[in-house]
């Protein structure tokens, strides 16, 4: 079982030109993944709740067993 540091943080965060949002996706090996194009916090929120469940921890690259297959 994965402790919860092994869990992505998945947090919103305005956008620094307009008015829109996004969201971060940081996983505990130093990776991050942006998502764009949410109108509005409440948005990028909705879309946290509706997915983050559906994120898998990021892979131990270290770990021939858990390499992208890519």
């Amino acid at each position: 079982m994965a402790d919860s540091d092994d869990k992505p943080v998945i947090e919103p965060f305005p956008d620094k030109e307009g008015t829109g949002w996004h969201v971060i996706i940081r996983y505990p090996h130093g990776h991050e993944r942006r998502i764009d194009g949410f109108a509005s916090r409440g948005d990028a929120v909705d879309w946290i709740v509706e997915n983050g469940s559906q994120l898998d921890e990021w892979p131990d690259r270290s770990d021939p067993a858990q390499s992208d297959p890519s």
